[in-house]
């Protein structure tokens, strides 16, 4: 890093810090929307220089928890799902954790599969008691090993992990961890029509090879890309994600295809270039999904919004 990007980096932290301080005693002496006006400050600042996590890696679990509104975590609470052991579904969790981000040495060095199988065992626990009273139910599903990824290796400590990836699972994306995972396949179908609107060439491209999103973009929608390494660049697409609406993982997909696009179009075979996307580079990615949305009608885009946690009338 030169000196003047490691300065630029360490100012932004200084920012970061600046909020993250201000935020800790608004919740005894501000107000509710002075609370919201330093989240929106947040935001933007990840937007326009993202989390300097190399200067200052305290940042990121400390922002994550904001955005996610994460602020009652008991460790009662998570010991006790955790010494009721394991749960109905632990053989179908064991079969995934196991291969979770497999290829990514710096996760296996931080994050052991007993600690995944442990958060994954407590908040299959934590949803068989509150099954009642809640209108969506949750167990384990495929991918949510690899949602869960991501929150074991950014906070300090499992008990944070726990409680950020329950509030995200049921307040972010419930349909994408349901047994039927239909915020997946919505994400997909509406994957394929804004692909239509934004780049009606490419999109009739992959048609005329009988590609849809279906086909090629599953596990990217799946796993909010966090199945693309590398994971430091998982870690900063999630960053926006967090701050800015799990929906735009949509357009996060569509932006990876533009950014392989010549390659795609002169393929005979794009399906091949497709089985895995090229390692994932956050900011253009980001910088392209940002742009996107402006290209798509309003009731479109308020259908993106609401695809991964609205429940559609039947």
């Amino acid at each position: 890093m030169s000196s003047s990007s490691s300065s630029a980096a360490a100012s932004t932290a200084h920012s970061f810090t600046k909020i993250l301080n201000q935020h800790k005693l608004s919740s005894r002496q501000r107000t509710a929307a002075e609370v919201e006006e330093s989240v929106k400050k947040l935001r933007r600042l990840i937007l326009v220089d993202g989390i300097p996590s190399s200067v200052d890696p305290t940042l990121r679990p400390r922002i994550w928890k904001i955005l996610l509104r994460v602020q009652n975590i008991s460790s009662d609470l998570f010991l006790e799902y955790v010494a009721r052991g394991p749960c109905e579904v632990r053989e179908k969790i064991r079969n995934d954790t196991f291969r979770t981000l497999a290829t990514d040495r710096g996760f296996k060095e931080r994050v052991r599969e007993d600690m995944l199988v442990r958060l994954l065992d407590a908040f299959v626990w934590r949803n068989h008691d509150r099954q009642e009273t809640h209108q969506l139910g949750f167990t384990y599903v495929q991918g949510m090993n690899v949602l869960a990824a991501p929150f074991l290796y950014t906070m300090p400590s499992e008990l944070e992990a726990f409680f950020c990836f329950a509030k995200f699972i049921e307040e972010s994306c419930p349909l994408y961890v349901q047994p039927t995972l239909e915020g997946v396949h919505r994400g997909l179908k509406l994957l394929d029509r804004c692909l239509k609107i934004v780049d009606p060439e490419l999109y009739a491209h992959l048609r005329s090879k009988n590609l849809s999103a279906e086909i090629y973009a599953f596990p990217s929608v799946l796993t909010l890309c966090a199945c693309t390494p590398p994971l430091d660049q998982v870690l900063q697409l999630w960053d926006f994600l967090l701050a800015f609406g799990v929906h735009l993982n949509v357009l996060c997909v569509i932006a990876q295809l533009l950014l392989m696009r010549d390659n795609i179009m002169h393929s005979a075979s794009p399906m091949r270039l497709l089985r895995s996307f090229p390692a994932l580079e956050a900011l253009p990615v980001i910088g392209i999904a940002v742009t996107l949305v402006r290209d798509l009608p309003v009731d479109l885009y308020d259908e993106l919004v609401r695809h991964p946690y609205a429940v559609q009338d039947s």
